[in-house]
């Protein structure tokens, strides 16, 4: 998810502020636009779309 142009992983929650060097893609899950840092990619391909926290999971985590 991208919360103040700031990207967040929907898998790891790392965020380009913490590597300036990440890489992040964006996709679809349920309808909902998420954003993956390339490191969590095999994590989906390889597992299953279990391991992706919706936007709201992401913003409720963030914001702590």
């Amino acid at each position: 998810m991208e919360i103040n142009n700031i990207q967040i992983c929907n898998v790891c929650m790392r965020t380009s502020e913490e590597n300036s060097n990440a890489v992040f893609i964006k996709a679809m899950k349920g309808g909902e636009e998420i954003h993956t840092c390339t490191s969590c990619i095999p994590h989906i391909i390889h597992g299953s779309g279990d391991v992706v926290k919706s936007n709201a999971q992401v913003a409720a985590e963030f914001q702590k």
